[in-house]
């Protein structure tokens, strides 16, 4: 009976692409669907506005079902939640133990552990510690981090950096005193993923990936389930490579890595099941929800060419919410983003998801921004029943053309790095860096122009903002007191142990060996680094230049719009003129509409405002721009003279010759404008 009725609902005919683009184009005034609705991603992928099943039906992989080859849809044949993953950010392994314990309280599912930089680094206690993240020392350290924790049941993720050995001994040694037997979660280096971000590697390369070999032996020899290799995508997204990039410098150190630990004697087998992949979701939604489908693809498709067999090729994938999309401006917009971003990785797929605390972007995240990032996920699967369907998107006219173009590309970028020698020769080279920079400007255009809107940074921003109420709890006593007993220890310490395996490094960590004296005494290649990018950060400087100049100079950067004609005639450009300058921390004055030039020179040249702004339509410009411009500089020859809007090059130029100084338009780059007045006005951060 409902099939009878919705049949004849639906019983009207399906019109062709013609008729629809024909359609289509009536709307558009003259534009035809290309230029209008075609879109051009970073990617290089150009997407239409309509998706057929013509489109889905094109594609080789459109019939598989989840826990199928290629394993678009999932490794799974049901539906399984994602582990709820948050980070430890306290700084003393004590209050560390307590931030744990208080997470698996209230929702979490699994722990990562962030370092100190003291302890990435290997400095021991002769730098200052930065702002968040364990610290750990010895094996003592580690003991009171992991005391009284099921790991058994609980997943931790604890990241060894380049060289595993010396964070590996000091976690075996603790699960030794602990007395912990079958733990969960990975105790995983990153290499290559390392060397990238430092530019320099701790030890020489094949000294790194003997260590990693030992640590993957070492758990296989006592059938430990963890993993001990991690593939993070968060080097090549933080520094700002689009998906494509992400997808095939990922699968590239993660061919490495299998081939690594294959030649010291890992089968291809137990290779492949010590890698754990970590991706960073960015704002993007489509795109990173077809980034976590297309990486399962990508994988069993290389696993499949180390001849594995079918059911024998799996991947753990986490997604963690982008650090390159927060901004320190209008932070709560965090998260926002944060739970888009949380979706599509967990749409997409992801087994483990990591929300970052909307205020890491610039203070140890506090209690209450931690809670919100636990409870974003606890919304996705309690409310939204994210984790109640395999593959939502599977079937998606668009989602599915879109993990298939994407696939395609990012194969294509990994067959070259093969064709060069693999991802160690790449780095070497120096081509995946050229590639992030030259993404990484293509992005910072689009910003500075506001093609890519950042709410609250770039665009729309928040001209009342107060400072954010909520901090972290001080732990600068506890952290002094750390510091001062780890220092008498450090100064007793023997200059450094030299320890080449598992077995000397346990024994010298049970001797009371300090996490930094067992760093080898050789360090590896250098290579160009790839620094981080928060895509906000040249609109929060122009924010903070203005804010000092105001605190230095007790009044604010100002500036003046003069509005030619009536509310109507002015209105959208002065509304227009007062958000661009307000993005560069400009209070923005505004007079009546004026109808001459005597008029509005009147009010530029009485205003303490140095920067005048014209604000009306072309015909107003035609008919008065040229005198207004010519009298206020005659007066006021220190003010700074702006037309809202572009004109046509011969008023330009005649304009300019009379004293105007520039133009502020759609299109314009907004960051270069706004640097040029703060300048201008003395506003600048030595």
């Amino acid at each position: 009976m409902q099939h009878t009725i919705l049949k004849s609902i639906c019983n009207f005919s399906t019109p062709s692409d013609k008729e629809w683009q024909d359609r289509a184009e009536k709307s558009l005034k003259g534009k035809t669907v290309e230029e209008a609705l075609y879109t051009k991603t970073d990617e290089d992928i150009m997407l239409k506005p309509l998706y057929r099943k013509k489109d889905r039906d094109r594609l080789l992989h459109k019939n598989t079902m989840p826990g199928q080859f290629p394993h678009i849809r999932g490794m799974r044949t049901a539906p399984q939640r994602w582990n709820v993953t948050q980070s430890i950010w306290e700084r003393t392994p004590k209050r560390a133990n307590e931030e744990i314990k208080e997470g698996l309280q209230k929702g979490q599912h699994a722990i990562r552990i962030r370092w100190n930089d003291t302890v990435t680094k290997r400095k021991g206690m002769n730098h200052q510690p930065s702002a968040s993240g364990v610290l750990v020392t010895d094996v003592a350290d580690m003991v009171t981090l992991l005391q009284g924790i099921d790991l058994e049941t609980t997943p931790l993720h604890l990241e060894t950096g380049a060289d595993p050995l010396p964070l590996f001994a000091m976690w075996t040694s603790a699960l030794d005193i602990i007395g912990v037997s079958s733990p969960r979660g990975s105790v995983a280096a990153d290499p290559l993923g390392n060397w990238l971000v430092a530019g320099h590697l701790p030890a020489p390369v094949d000294t790194c990936f003997d260590h990693a070999a030992q640590a993957a032996s070492w758990c296989r020899d006592n059938h430990i389930p963890v993993q001990t290799m991690l593939v993070s995508s968060e080097p090549y997204h933080n520094g700002g490579a689009s998906a494509v990039e992400e997808l095939a410098y990922s699968m590239a150190c993660a061919t490495t890595y299998v081939r690594e630990l294959h030649k010291r004697g890992i089968t291809i087998e137990d290779s492949a099941a010590s890698l754990l992949f970590r991706f960073s979701a960015g704002s993007n939604f489509f795109m990173e929800l077809a980034k976590f489908r297309a990486a399962r693809a990508l994988w069993s498709n290389i696993l499949q060419a180390f001849g594995m067999e079918e059911e024998k090729r799996v991947m753990t994938l986490h997604g963690i919410t982008s650090s390159r999309t927060k901004t320190a401006l209008d932070p709560y917009v965090n998260i926002l983003r944060a739970a888009t971003e949380a979706f599509a990785a967990a749409a997409g797929g992801a087994d483990d998801v990591e929300v970052t605390p909307f205020d890491a972007a610039f203070q140890r995240p506090s209690t209450f921004a931690k809670r919100i990032a636990r409870n974003t996920q606890t919304i996705l699967q309690e409310e939204a029943f994210i984790g109640s369907t395999i593959d939502p998107a599977g079937g998606s006219y668009y989602v599915e053309q879109l993990t298939h173009e994407l696939a395609e590309k990012a194969w294509e970028l990994f067959q070259d790095i093969e064709a060069d020698g693999g991802m160690i020769q790449s780095l070497l080279s120096g081509k995946p860096q050229e590639l992030i920079k030259n993404k990484r400007q293509l992005k910072e255009k689009q910003i500075d122009k506001q093609k890519r809107v950042l709410v609250g940074a770039n665009k729309y921003p928040n001209v009342d903002e107060k400072p954010i109420s909520a901090f972290p709890e001080t732990d600068e006593q506890e952290v002094l007191a750390y510091i001062t007993a780890k220092t008498d220890k450090q100064q007793n310490a023997k200059s450094g142990c030299h320890v080449q395996t598992v077995e000397e490094a346990e024994k010298a960590v049970q001797g009371g060996a300090l996490l930094h004296q067992l760093t080898s005494s050789q360090s590896g290649p250098s290579i160009t680094p790839v620094t981080a990018l928060r895509e906000s950060e040249k609109f929060e400087k122009l924010r903070q230049q203005a804010q000092a100049y105001q605190e230095q100079h007790e009044k604010p950067l100002s500036a003046l719009l003069v509005t030619l004609g009536s509310l109507a005639e002015h209105k959208a450009r002065a509304d227009f003129s007062a958000a661009f300058l307000q993005t560069g921390g400009f209070h923005v004055q505004q007079t009546g509409g004026v109808k001459s030039v005597e008029e509005a020179v009147h009010k530029a040249v009485s205003s303490t405002e140095s920067i005048v702004v014209l604000c009306g339509q072309d015909a107003a410009y035609d008919k008065l721009a040229a005198g207004i411009v010519e009298k206020i500089k005659a007066k006021a020859p220190e003010k700074t003279i702006l037309l809202a809007g572009k004109t046509g090059k011969e008023q330009e130029a005649v304009l300019t010759e009379k004293g105007l100084a520039g133009m502020i338009y759609r299109g314009a780059n907004v960051y270069e404008t706004l640097s040029w007045l703060q300048r201008a006005k003395g506003a600048v951060i030595q």
